[in-house]
């Protein structure tokens, strides 16, 4: 099968934004953001009911980066959905204590929202997820962002029978970190000094929610950041979710070692690598010693000078990469070529 022409958005398809749920995941209460055009607003239910009202087979899933906020993502998810014409629902998971609870928030065990979880808790955690939330006959799309992609290569080998129709990584952190230009600076920081971060935070939360946004707008005043990133950047105020964040990072940088030669090579069919050429979580070697290794795999090596941390300046070039990549592949699984025209 093959598309006829250029891929056009239909005029007749209606948009939903992207919206919030908090659900439990191993008993801990985590934020899930969907853009599926059938969900409607902040709530405390499950997420797959909606799932189940819904006709396509394929979902895509979002790991995020540290810290897990996925309101990061918001702008990437839109435009991969939008790209989808409207047809491919994505959803993005929150790290375990990465997200500050909303005030009005009313949902069992919300305490659990404000402790530390390690990068193995985080593995658990998105485990339970997929296990408990993903409907059976649906097929994932998981799209790894940094230390997200080791988390998908942790769990590819630990449930085999995971319903994966292909895994993006997306400049993987799933290597020597401590060893990277940015661990050999961070690792100190995060494993000796986490306490100055908390303090720091601690003090910091007693600003106004006013002058909280003034300092994230004046911090990424020189840059074209999505109005979802700044008001992500919001939640690093809490002195607990920067526990978490820095809690998780010196366990990275613990335990991302040397990369897991067997691991990739038994997933490799389903595997696609993009890499940063400046990137201090993942230097340019990372990428050459990648492509010696796995000579038929799929490692491509950004074009567009797109930084680390994609979600700030370049959500739309990069949801619009991932949509090209995958919808021929989703189109076959699906047995039609609607996501195509």
């Amino acid at each position: 099968m093959q598309a006829t022409g250029k891929m056009e958005l239909a005029q007749s398809k209606s948009f939903t934004a992207c919206t919030s749920h908090f659900i439990h995941v191993n008993g801990i209460p985590t934020k899930v953001i969907k853009v599926d055009g059938q969900s409607t607003g902040i709530g405390n239910g499950g997420v797959r009911g909606c799932m189940e009202r819904y006709t396509s087979n394929v979902i895509f899933l979002i790991i995020p980066g540290n810290p897990g906020i996925p309101d990061f993502y918001e702008l990437f998810m839109e435009t991969i959905f939008k790209a989808s014409n409207c047809q491919v629902p994505v959803w993005a998971i929150g790290h375990a204590g990465h997200v500050e609870p909303p005030k009005d928030l009313t949902i069992n065990n919300k305490e659990r929202m404000l402790e530390a979880y390690s990068l193995d808790d985080q593995i658990q955690h998105k485990a339970a997820f997929i296990s408990e939330h993903i409907p059976a006959d649906k097929k994932l799309i998981l799209i790894g962002h940094s230390i997200g992609c080791y988390i998908i290569l942790e769990l590819m080998k630990a449930i085999p029978t995971l319903p994966v129709l292909k895994a993006l990584q997306l400049f993987p952190a799933i290597e020597r970190m401590w060893g990277t230009p940015n661990g050999s600076v961070m690792a100190p920081l995060t494993i000796y000094c986490r306490w100055i971060a908390f303090t720091a935070t601690y003090l910091a939360n007693y600003l106004s929610d006013y002058v909280k946004s003034r300092l994230v707008n004046w911090y990424f005043r020189n840059s074209k950041v999505p109005k979802c990133a700044i008001q992500g950047a919001l939640n690093v105020f809490n002195p607990y979710v920067m526990n978490s964040a820095v809690y998780m990072a010196s366990t990275e940088m613990k335990e991302v070692l040397d990369l897991d030669v067997e691991n990739v090579k038994n997933h490799l069919s389903k595997l696609l690598f993009y890499y940063g050429t400046s990137d201090g979580w993942c230097p340019l070697d990372f990428y050459h010693n990648a492509k010696a290794l796995f000579p038929e795999g799929d490692l491509r090596l950004c074009k567009h000078g797109m930084e680390h941390a994609f979600v700030l300046e370049s959500s739309e070039l990069m949801g619009d990469l991932v949509w090209n990549w995958m919808k021929e592949e989703i189109a076959v699984n699906n047995n039609k070529l609607d996501v195509l025209n």
